[in-house]
């Protein structure tokens, strides 16, 4: 009975056994197949890789879950399949874990961007059943398509989309395999800053991806204050090379020497063929590529040699990988392929797809319809889309994991160079990495090769200033900069350096806007931190392109930056307040030293004897002509008179000598050259007159006119610094010079130096130990005009740079400068070191200073009030002169002396040459020697001797007299 009431409930609980048996076995031995739609272009390069990979990447798929399912077991239940572990180093790597499914592929074409074309393409493959749409395509396409499937429900991988802004919020089923270009434009910008390349210039082509990267980068670099961007172009590369050729030139005339190149790699060849045909991919010039050329490195592949050098950007590939290795081998068998991150990317895509669909086991497929008169969505695509974002596995191309919203969580990019390592074929070749967590990583930068110098790191900027906008360090600091109290941005600075800056700008054609430090101070060294403040801290820090002020020259500046060459000199001065004073008795011989009041003295007495000497001893002179005569005139009287002086020895006049040679060498003009006449003729001179008196030899002449001139420079001198100390003596200053503050009998004045200024440097680092004390005992002052008011004050003497001094002197012509510069040193511009404009600015300001422009720019801001009161600047320089500064002036009295007597030697010959000949006197030796002996018999005779008496003397003559006339009858 028992058997018969159960015997129903048993039957049907064998039944149900059985099918439960049946279900598993099914289960584990059936696959369940899904279709995957590829979406692309015909006009994609990739189009022929691409449908080579589709079919190779589901083959790969199968063929692992084949394997894989004949080896597994039918009761392991789902739930004890491995899940997605958070280590990339545990995910699985590869479909074989998952049995159950098998994927077969559809592939829908469109033509070019046409809008009615994608709609077509996308509508077919959701009509035929797809659960995911992968494509390779750019953003404009995948926006297109994203518009059909969301609405559809159908989930969409774009692989290599990169537009910001294709996320939209009613774009909810989209999966982004590639980072966007926010992230590369970030990546762009970290290498930029590594080499420090500052100023660039943007070419992009003029569509969706060149477009969006392109403003992208833009905006990110505008956004950085230390970067610039020169230019940024858009060219359509669909109609030819004639819109190109007009953005290189744009780049050329921009002088950038980075040059960043955003556009698709069918395009590459061509701009960069053009940049080279214009010279811009030589020696400094860098060339940056992104990611679409540098994952298509095949369309470089034609002129190759001259792209050696190109850096880029592309999406990061772990090369190294079992998972790629694999792949490459594998699909490096079809034959024409080539690997790019693309077609990695893209077989993962399909791998991930086929991931998804063996865990979701309850999924039922795709009865979407894309039809005119029908449309239905997919009721489960949104839990497919969500099961797509949750995968995390390791691919042939990294390891993916995606966030909600089905974007990668990590950026990765890898730094390239494209060269030839040895023989091989010029290919990128990795540099460094960059994710957007780790940012940059440069860890093989020796090792890159540049357009033109392989070894050589461009600095990146250019050779000219055209076309260059500079920051420029200005400061207060009157009269050099002076800021308008009412002014536009673009013109608040007036003065002597935003005039030279200006002029500079026009003859250069650069830009510029001025910079002020926001401590106001030209910069000091800090010993402690190691930095300097100011407009020098701003210029070292890159807030600043040049200092474009008056910049005192020193050894300890020199160390940190590079100086233009000098646009004025300048120098230390000391400035005090007049008091009115008395003259001294003796003022008249302040301006010379003793010393050389006994020159003068010695030299009026040794020109008078030196006249005199030249006188007697030249055959043309007034003495030397009748010395000769007497001597060698052969006529009764004259020879009577030798006979006399011979026997009495005594001097004989020949003034009452009778028509002789005697008479006919006769002066008939002036005074004899006696030494009372020669005495007072260069005693004249130095009263500059010319005393009635004139030599008629040659050399008498010629060292009276030296004479003359070491007299109109003596009398000049006298003049000027007579003048001087009439001044001082008059506004009552007693302190001449710097030292003479250390040596004050009774204090009388204090002084002041501008704290840790360019003056108090110099005084301290002054080899003499008394400029040392100055600064010592100085009153540490804060500014020029705290300087000036204390000066005002009385009995204060500020001490600063000459410059400044002298535009201060206003107060009603009461302050003056004392004593003489001291310390020159000049004024410059600053530059960075080693700057590539140092040149430039030197040759201009070089032309400038010699055409007398500085000189006249300082009268232009000197004109101001009180402004007659600075012709007396200097007037200090009162020093009393001495013998060495009279040096120069001795040696041309000296000269003239030498000279002088040389000429006596010529006179003497040329006289020798006109004698008359006689009988024991004719060659030119016998009349010399009768000549010198004539005239050392006369500087016996007759120089030394004393006249007889009168009475005697007339009474020789007459007998001499009678003698002769009665010889005549």
């Amino acid at each position: 009975y028992f058997i018969q009431s159960n015997l129903r409930m048993v039957i049907i609980m064998l039944q149900i056994t059985v099918l439960l048996l049946l279900i598993m076995i099914s289960d584990s031995e059936i696959s369940h197949s899904y279709k995957v739609g590829l979406l692309i272009s015909s006009n994609n390069s990739q189009l022929e890789a691409m449908e080579k990979l589709a079919p190779f990447s589901i083959q790969r798929f199968n063929a692992n879950h084949t394997s894989h399912s004949n080896e597994s077991s039918s009761l392991f239940p789902p739930s004890s399949l491995p899940s997605s572990p958070s280590s990339p180093a545990s995910l699985p790597s590869s479909p074989a874990s998952f049995p159950g499914v098998e994927l077969s592929l559809s592939v829908a074409k469109y033509t070019g961007t046409s809008l009615p074309s994608i709609f077509r393409a996308t509508c077919d493959l959701v009509n035929q059943g797809v659960v995911t749409v992968i494509t390779p395509d750019g953003s404009n396409e995948v926006a297109s398509a994203a518009d059909i499937l969301t609405s559809l429900k159908v989930p969409l991988i774009a692989v290599i989309a990169t537009d910001p802004f294709i996320r939209r919020s009613n774009r909810t089923n989209m999966l982004l395999f590639a980072p966007s270009d926010e992230y590369q434009s970030r990546a762009i910008l970290d290498l930029l800053t590594h080499f420090k390349w500052y100023e660039v210039a943007i070419i992009a082509s003029n569509s969706n991806y060149g477009l969006n990267g392109g403003n992208s980068i833009h905006q990110r670099l505008t956004e950085e204050r230390n970067f610039i961007v020169k230019v940024i172009t858009f060219f359509d590369g669909v109609v030819g090379t004639e819109s190109l050729n007009r953005s290189i030139s744009l780049v050329e005339r921009s002088l950038s020497r980075i040059i960043l190149l955003h556009c698709e790699g069918r395009y590459a060849d061509m701009a960069l063929s053009l940049g080279y045909q214009m010279g811009l991919m030589g020696k400094g010039y860098v060339w940056i590529v992104t990611d679409d050329v540098t994952g298509n490195p095949h369309v470089l592949k034609k002129n190759a040699q001259k792209y050696i050098g190109l850096l880029g950007i592309r999406f990061a590939v772990d090369k190294q990988s079992v998972e790629f290795q694999e792949f490459r081998s594998e699909f490096s068998i079809l034959p024409g392929t080539h690997l790019n991150p693309a077609l990695t990317m893209t077989h993962d895509a399909i791998q991930l797809t086929g991931n998804a669909l063996a865990e979701s086991r309850t999924l039922i497929e795709s009865k979407a319809k894309c039809e005119y008169d029908e449309w239905e969505p997919w009721k489960e695509g949104t839990a497919f889309y969500e099961a797509l974002t949750k995968q995390s596995f390791k691919g042939a191309s990294g390891t993916w994991v995606f966030n909600d919203t089905g974007l990668v969580a990590e950026a990765k990019y890898e730094i390239v160079n494209f060269r030839a390592d040895g023989f091989e074929v010029p290919k990128f070749h990795e540099i460094g990495r960059w994710t957007s967590r780790a940012r940059m990583d440069v860890n093989n930068a020796r090792n890159v090769e540049y357009l033109g110098a392989p070894l050589h790191r461009p600095l990146g900027l250019a050779n000219s200033l055209n076309g260059r906008h500079l920051k420029l360090g200005m400061t207060a600091n009157p009269p050099f900069a002076i800021r308008k109290t009412k002014c536009k941005i673009a013109n608040c600075w007036e003065g002597i350096c935003p005039d030279i800056v200006h002029s500079l700008s026009e003859r250069l054609n650069f830009s510029y806007n001025f910079v002020q430090p926001l401590d106001g101070e030209f910069g000091w060294y800090d010993e402690e931190k190691e930095q300097w403040s100011g407009l020098i801290g701003d210029m070292l820090s890159g807030k600043t392109d040049m200092i474009s002020m008056d910049l005192s020259i020193g050894a300890q500046r020199k160390k940190y930056i590079d100086f233009t060459v000098a646009f004025m000199d300048s120098g230390i001065s000391l400035a005090v307040k007049g008091e009115y004073g008395k003259n001294s008795f003796y003022f008249f011989l302040s301006p010379f030293s003793n010393q050389v009041w006994a020159m003068i003295v010695t030299g009026v007495l040794v020109m008078g004897i030196c006249l005199n000497l030249l006188s007697k001893l030249s055959p043309f002179g007034s003495y030397g002509s009748k010395a000769h005569a007497r001597q060698v005139c052969k006529c009764t009287r004259c020879t009577k008179k030798r006979m006399l002086k011979k026997q009495l020895k005594i001097k004989l006049s020949d003034r009452f000598c009778s028509d002789c040679r005697v008479v006919r060498t006769q002066d008939k003009g002036g005074d004899p050259m006696t030494f009372y006449n020669t005495m007072w003729l260069a005693g004249a001179g130095l009263m500059g007159k010319p005393g009635g008196v004139v030599p008629s030899s040659p050399s008498g002449r010629f060292i009276l006119l030296s004479w003359w001139f070491f007299m109109l420079l003596i009398l000049s001198m006298y003049t000027a610094n007579l003048t001087a100390f009439m001044t001082l003596d008059k506004i009552g200053i007693t302190v001449t010079s710097a030292k003479d503050l250390l040596i004050q009998d009774k204090k009388k004045y204090d002084w002041g130096i501008i704290k840790d200024s360019f003056v108090e440097s110099l005084f301290r680092n002054n080899v003499d130990p008394d400029y040392k004390k100055l600064v010592e005992k100085a009153v540490e002052l804060e500014s020029v005009e705290e300087g000036i008011e204390m000066v005002k004050e009385g009995r204060f003497v500020f001490i600063d740079e000459t410059p400044f001094l002298q535009y201060n002197l206003l107060d009603g012509c009461t302050i003056f400068p004392i004593g003489l510069e001291i310390q020159p040193f000049d004024y410059a511009f600053g530059l960075p070191k080693n700057s590539p404009f140092t040149e430039l600015m030197d040759s201009e300001l070089i032309k400038m200073r010699e055409t007398g422009y500085f000189d006249e720019l300082w009268k232009k801001w000197d004109k101001t009030p009180g402004a007659e009161c600075k012709n007396n600047f200097n007037v200090g320089g009162d020093e009393v002169l001495g013998i060495s500064s009279l040096k120069g002036i001795i040696l041309v009295i000296v000269l003239g002396l030498g000279i002088s007597f040389l000429m006596l030697m010529v006179e003497i010959v040329v006289a020798t040459i006109l004698d008359e000949s006689d009988e024991d006197h004719v060659t030119f030796c016998a009349k010399l020697h009768r000549r010198l002996s004539l005239m050392f018999e006369d500087m016996r005779t007759e120089w030394f001797r004393t006249s007889p008496k009168n009475s005697t003397y007339h009474e020789l003559d007459d007998t001499i007299g009678s003698t002769v006339y009665l010889s005549a009858v």
